[in-house]
């Protein structure tokens, strides 16, 4: 009875944590979402935009033009400072998967003190590879920095839902599911990519792969929803062509339906 209690307990505290969580941020993102269009608005009325001006570019024009001084300064000090907090956070945690995931299992017998070394070096690489980064879509991008990183992050992450969603609601997956599944999904947002990405030679604009019908016509946020799918499909299916493995039913989703039964 006790322990019974205490999961429980320890689930309605994860439920209002979740809540919680959400209530927080669905407030906050509406209203980074309004600043866009309450500069709409502004530059709609009264004021005007230079021409040439890029989207992610109205925002600091309306910090340098229509602010007062004092009130710049606080507002590019917190800028500064929510960019620091996030780029410290993002290296720290390059650091931790190189030495944790990498370098532990390559030198098992490695002292502190190297792992701690290893870590320093991997944040200033990243570091720098960051500002090299950063400087070449300084001098080549043409588009916005957001829509950039929006595009980036429906290429890279593809997949992460879907692999989370087979952890909690499919318990029959399996490691071998999972791998077949990480690959395909691979292969498919390269695909995507492939048949979607325009070059010029010779000054005629083509893709890298031409596969006629089959080319990928969408716009690339949407890869980030398509490979969700496709991994969550294919391990789903491919972990019936190898052994069943034990599941603690408690981590997944029929654990929770199970305790919920019980209590009532």
């Amino acid at each position: 009875m006790v322990q019974r209690y205490l999961t429980a307990r320890s689930d309605k505290e994860a439920i209002r944590a979740s809540i919680g969580g959400v209530l927080m941020v669905v407030p906050v993102w509406v209203m980074f979402m309004f600043i866009g269009t309450a500069l709409y608005a502004f530059y709609q009325g009264s004021a005007t935009l230079p021409d040439g001006l890029r989207a992610d570019a109205v925002f600091p024009h309306f910090i340098l033009n229509e602010m007062p001084v004092g009130v710049i300064g606080l507002i590019i000090a917190a800028l500064l400072a929510a960019a620091i907090s996030s780029l410290d956070s993002d290296l720290n945690c390059l650091a931790a998967v190189a030495v944790d995931d990498y370098y532990k299992k390559l030198r098992p017998r490695s002292t502190e003190a190297q792992r701690v070394r290893v870590g320093k070096i991997v944040v200033v690489a990243s570091g720098v590879g960051s500002i090299v980064v950063a400087l070449i879509y300084a001098a080549v991008g043409d588009a916005g920095v957001l829509a950039t990183v929006f595009a980036l992050y429906a290429i890279f992450s593809g997949g992460i839902a879907g692999m989370f969603l087979l952890g909690i609601f499919v318990p029959r997956v399996n490691r071998q599911g999972l791998y077949v599944g990480i690959v395909v999904c691979v292969l498919f947002t390269a695909a995507c990519l492939l048949t979607s990405t325009e070059f010029s030679l010779g000054g005629e604009p083509r893709i890298w792969l031409d596969l006629g019908p089959l080319n990928y016509t969408q716009h690339n946020y949407m890869l980030g929803v398509y490979s969700h799918i496709v991994l969550f499909v294919v391990a789903w299916a491919a972990s019936y062509f190898f052994p069943a493995r034990d599941v603690d039913r408690n981590l997944t989703y029929a654990g929770w339906k199970d305790r919920k039964r019980s209590d009532a």
